[in-house]
């Protein structure tokens, strides 16, 4: 007789702990390596935006195949192994990628990572009912899930540098390795097809699809938000709070999924990220309130995503779920978020349309889905007193502001320095056609009619709060005032300028590599230190270190050149030229703003003197 299994059919508890720690430690895994750390390391080594898309491709397909795989490859009686060396396997892809300084081994972590990542996670949840005990399952996976969220938020694991991260999921993983072989034997659990077959299994999948869509989205965005990142994650005691949410949110989804309540957990999580994404999108105000909307709702449906197919006990229903809500929902959301740098409220729309569908779909949830969806597709009409679009807005804030006053937003196409300097010339009937068209009267700062193709809007928004921190000796005035809570005047101006020529960032690129420098009169070393000191240091700190005052409200920080490998590295242009580029141009989509107006000989000493600070 098994002493922790005293009641025939129900698991131990130890078998119970078993489970809840494997699950924390996968949850934490994913969350605080893959998702995160693994996308920052490879961001210090490839840096460039384009270059990591190939990279995450790799990473979703891997996952997508290792969920597959595993469907096809699960038997019961082999589980525990199955989980213990698929948790190893995560950990060794967690130290390659901690390891790799090269693209080589980056796509060797991503592929590893993937494939390991997408088996765990099916053999997990075809494990776990029999593992839990049906009665105690909601619990095990509320409590699991709950916890990895959690500590994924503990002040001292939040802001560890990412290699430190890599290294404590690498070690969860390792550690929960040991912990299968205390789960009870896995058994094809007695449950009805009603949930778990055929259209309802499809209609599950769609609702766990448009959450996980909606919610990478809105993660996207409050990542690159420099206002909502400090909401959210600034200061001890917002990250204890939002560890205390996600454990109480994910505990309390687990316990009403016990009590078959699946879809007032999944209705109360739509509401929740629905809230969130149209305050997201500029239609709601509440910042505040978006972030602790979107914290519980992203542990109510998270611990969803698991307990279904954990509770259908099925290998390829696990697979379907997580290959498709999972890793494609996840690669669809950011994928919209980094193209257009908000959610749209029409796709908010959408997403609560369909999950209050599928939910409405089970007699019991009806009501409760049916106003949900009412309530959250009539939100956009509350804020009927501002029809116009916000870049529409934010035009009339650059107008009323007086931006005209020293910014033209006209590219003379027959002068070669200034389509060198702001980018591809626009046509003059184009400019003339705009109500009404805004040439500018002088031109005292830099034109503007391309500036979406060379600021991001992060850069903009902390420009236009702080320009004299950011751009040292600029005469520009703070516009911090347009930023005041409820006054949605300064995000206005900043999705207006996020509009002007951010569809040229091709042929920006393009300007951009085929720049070489004037090398005739370089700028001394000493002239050249000072000049860092008085332009970059704000952000590089004074050693090139990534300490700069600023650095800590940027979505990606600089690098440590002491120790870090160059993000850009030189493949078709000595590196001497590549780092001038960026001093120029600065990087499109990054946070690197471009000094144009430099000459080349100041760019080229001070590209000396940046690439004599790596070592």
């Amino acid at each position: 007789m098994n002493p922790t299994a005293p009641n025939p059919g129900q698991p131990g508890w130890r078998s119970w702990l078993a489970a809840c720690g494997t699950i924390a430690a996968t949850y934490f895994y994913f969350l605080i390596f893959a998702e995160f750390a693994f996308l920052e390391l490879a961001t210090a080594a490839m840096a460039a935006p384009d270059r990591l898309r190939p990279l995450m491709l790799v990473l979703g397909s891997g996952g997508i195949f290792g969920a597959l795989f595993g469907a096809a490859r699960f038997r019961s009686e082999r589980a525990p192994q199955q989980l213990a060396w698929t948790l190893r396997a995560c950990a060794v892809g967690a130290v390659v990628a901690w390891f790799a300084h090269g693209a080589f081994l980056l796509f060797l972590a991503a592929a590893l990572t993937g494939v390991s990542l997408g088996w765990l996670t099916v053999a997990l949840a075809s494990s776990l009912q029999s593992a839990a005990g049906p009665t105690r399952l909601g619990w095990c996976v509320g409590l699991g899930t709950g916890l990895a969220y959690a500590l994924c938020n503990v002040p001292v694991i939040f802001r560890a540098a990412p290699s430190t991260q890599t290294l404590l999921a690498a070690s969860a993983a390792a550690l929960a390795s040991f912990l299968p072989r205390w789960l009870s034997a896995a058994t094809q659990p007695a449950v009805s097809d009603a949930e778990y077959s055929g259209l309802p299994a499809l209609r599950w999948v769609l609702v766990l699809l448009a959450l996980v869509w909606l919610d990478s989205a809105a993660f996207y965005v409050v990542q690159h938000s420099t206002q909502l990142r400090a909401i959210t994650w600034q200061g001890d005691a917002t990250l204890w709070a939002n560890a205390g949410v996600h454990l109480l949110a994910a505990v309390g989804a687990g316990a009403l999924l016990d009590c078959q309540r699946r879809g007032t957990v999944s209705t109360v999580a739509m509401i929740s990220l629905g809230l969130a994404g149209l305050i997201l999108s500029g239609v709601l105000p509440g910042d505040a309130v978006a972030v602790w909307c979107y914290t519980a709702g992203v542990s109510l449906y998270s611990t969803v995503l698991v307990e279904y197919p954990a509770r259908s006990g099925r290998p390829f229903l696990a697979a379907l779920v997580f290959a498709v809500a999972g890793w494609l929902g996840s690669a669809f959301g950011i994928g919209m978020a980094q193209d257009l740098h908000r959610i749209p409220v029409a796709f908010v729309v959408a997403a609560v349309a369909v999950v209050a569908t599928a939910l409405t779909w089970r007699r019991y949830t009806l009501r409760l889905g049916a106003i949900a969806a009412l309530v959250l597709t009539a939100l956009p009409a509350v804020r009927a007193d501002q029809p116009e679009p916000l870049v529409t807005l934010g035009r009339e804030v650059y107008i009323a502001e007086g931006c005209i006053h020293c910014h033209s937003q006209y590219i003379r196409p027959r002068l070669a320095a200034d389509v060198a300097l702001w980018g591809p010339a626009r046509p003059l009937a184009e400019a003339k056609a705009d109500q009404p068209p805004l040439f500018g009267t002088r031109r005292q700062g830099p034109d503007l009619s391309q500036v979406g193709s060379r600021r991001t809007p992060e850069w903009n928004r902390l420009h236009l709060m702080h320009p004299q921190a950011v751009s040292p000796g600029s005469r520009m005035p703070s516009y911090a005032h347009l930023f005041t809570a409820g006054d949605d005047r300064g995000d206005a101006l900043v999705a207006y300028l996020e509009s002007l020529g951010g569809d040229a960032v091709a042929e920006r690129r393009q300007q951009i590599a085929a720049w070489q420098p004037d090398t005739r009169q370089v700028l001394p070393p000493d002239e050249a230190g000072k000049l860092f000191a008085r332009l970059c240091v704000q952000c590089h700190g004074p050693q090139g270190q990534g300490d700069g005052p600023l650095a800590h409200q940027l979505s990606v920080r600089p690098p440590n050149w002491t120790t870090d490998p160059w993000r850009h590295p030189a493949h078709d242009a000595p590196l001497e030229t590549v780092v001038s580029r960026i001093i120029k141009f600065g990087v499109p989509g990054l946070p690197m703003a471009g000094h144009e107006y430099l000459p080349d000989g100041d760019v080229v000493g001070l590209a000396r003197y940046v690439i004599s600070l790596h070592r």
